[in-house]
């Protein structure tokens, strides 16, 4: 069966109907709103080809290669610059006049005639605005600021690019400081901006949460730069992470006005680098003063204290000696009174009996056998009971004189020596400060059971 041939058009044709269709459709320019998903920006030949995206939580939704030609770049570019501070950018939203065209080859696009750097300035003030509500909302805001350092921040995780001047700056603060204060650092290398910069710094201070126990603060630093360089900062999830970090985190990202959010929610904000190095080295001092207050305060006390003690020890000692004295004083005059009674009873008692004696003599006389052989019983009595006397009279004042002997003795002052004391003298005065003597002087010291010489070799003061 014959076939009819079907009705075609070569694929020129089809394009060039595209591109007419376009031409007439299209016909102006137009104010579109889109992100910036890479630059393309060719220096060789000064054109970009910027790729635009649109996207809706995370997930493209729309995407278009757009042309800048070389000329027109670098006006807009400039402007750009004028207005933000900051050139044209991976993962800025931009607001572009452009007309619409189709080229059978290389197929639709958009060529760029106009960029507004205003609106770009506005989207990011808006993303700002929403993540302080968000992280206000969910209580998270000041989370991070009310954390309690530790006195001594020395054990730094430092998030930044081993190649920023501001990494550096800050290195010569902390490295060179004028009082030789050590600080242990580790630097957690993380892109500072562009689209990467949210994921990067977010993954590092994931890292630095894994190994906090090593690390007593996270310091986030960068070098200078304008207001859309530093958007990535105003993003809720990496605020969140800021925020919600075990360890405080002080940021120092180079400029002056305008605070990011995650400079708001960090535990501290300082300006530049140089000042978060600055902010340390004074945490430290102020931490170095109050450690030689402390020491200034425990050797005054620990003078305090041992000069009173030497004070009660030589207070014992004078009272150790009078006691000792006045005992043996008593104890003396106490011994000479008893001595003294004895001698008056024994003369007194030989006086009784000396009587007793001349009238057993005189009766003899006149009765001699009879009164020989009475009085005999009587004088080996009186004997007896004299025997007796002064037995009991000399136990007695032996018992008196053990007890004072042992009194004396134990107030004797050797037996101080003898539990571990020592007395030590210079040309015969007892040393009581080291400073009555001086290198080379020759002391005499007293223990229990002897004495020694020594040479004074040094001198201490306590």
């Amino acid at each position: 069966m014959h076939q009819i041939p079907k009705k075609h058009y070569s694929l020129l044709e089809l394009t060039k109907s595209i591109e007419s269709v376009i031409k007439k459709t299209y016909s102006r320019s137009y104010w579109v709103k889109a992100e910036i998903a890479k630059l393309n920006y060719y220096p060789k030949s000064g054109h970009c080809y910027p790729d635009l995206v649109e996207k809706e939580n995370g997930v493209v939704r729309a995407q278009i290669r757009a042309t800048i030609w070389a000329g027109l770049f670098n006006e807009i570019n400039n402007k750009f610059l004028k207005v933000a501070k900051e050139p044209l950018s991976d993962g800025m939203t931009v607001l572009i006049r452009t007309t619409v065209s189709f080229h059978p080859v290389y197929g639709l696009g958009l060529h760029i005639n106009d960029i507004e750097p205003s609106f770009t300035l506005g989207e990011m003030a808006k993303e700002k605005l929403v993540s302080i509500e968000k992280l206000k909302s969910e209580g998270i805001f000041n989370k991070n600021k009310l954390l309690s350092p530790p006195l001594l921040m020395q054990r730094i995780a430092i998030i930044s690019v081993e190649t920023s001047k501001g990494y550096h700056d800050f290195k010569k603060i902390i490295d060179e400081n004028d009082w030789g204060y050590q600080f242990f650092q580790m630097l957690f290398p993380a892109l500072l901006q562009g689209e990467g910069a949210i994921t990067s710094i977010i993954e590092q201070l994931g890292r630095i949460k894994k190994a906090q126990k090593h690390f007593d603060v996270v310091v986030i630093i960068r070098g200078g730069g304008g207001d859309v360089g530093l958007s990535s900062y105003d993003n809720y999830k990496l605020a969140k992470a800021v925020a919600l970090h075990p360890l405080p985190v002080i940021t120092g990202i180079g400029h002056a006005t305008n605070e990011t959010v995650v400079e708001l929610v960090a535990f501290k904000n300082k300006i530049t680098p140089t000042d978060v190095g600055y902010y340390l080295i004074q945490k430290f001092h102020n931490y170095s003063v109050r450690i030689q207050n402390a020491q200034g305060a425990l050797i005054e006390k620990s003078k305090q204290i041992t000069s009173n003690e030497n004070l009660k020890l030589k207070n014992i000692i004078s009272n150790l000696k009078g006691s000792s004295q006045d005992i043996i004083s008593s104890n003396k005059i106490k011994f000479s009174s008893v001595t003294n009674v004895f001698s008056r009873v024994a003369t007194s008692f030989l006086v009784a009996k000396r009587v007793s004696f001349t009238a057993i003599v005189s009766a003899l006389m006149h009765n001699p056998k009879q009164r020989l052989n009475l009085h005999k019983n009587y004088i080996l009595q009186y004997e007896i009971n004299l025997s007796k006397s002064v037995k009991a009279n000399l136990i007695s004042n032996n018992v008196n004189l053990s007890s004072l002997t042992e009194k004396l003795r134990l107030l004797d002052p050797k037996n101080v020596l003898k539990r571990g004391y020592s007395l030590t003298t210079y040309k015969g005065k007892v040393v009581t400060d080291t400073n009555s003597l001086n290198i080379d002087d020759i002391v005499e010291t007293q223990t229990y059971n002897g004495s020694f010489s020594s040479k004074v070799q040094s001198l201490k003061n306590n």
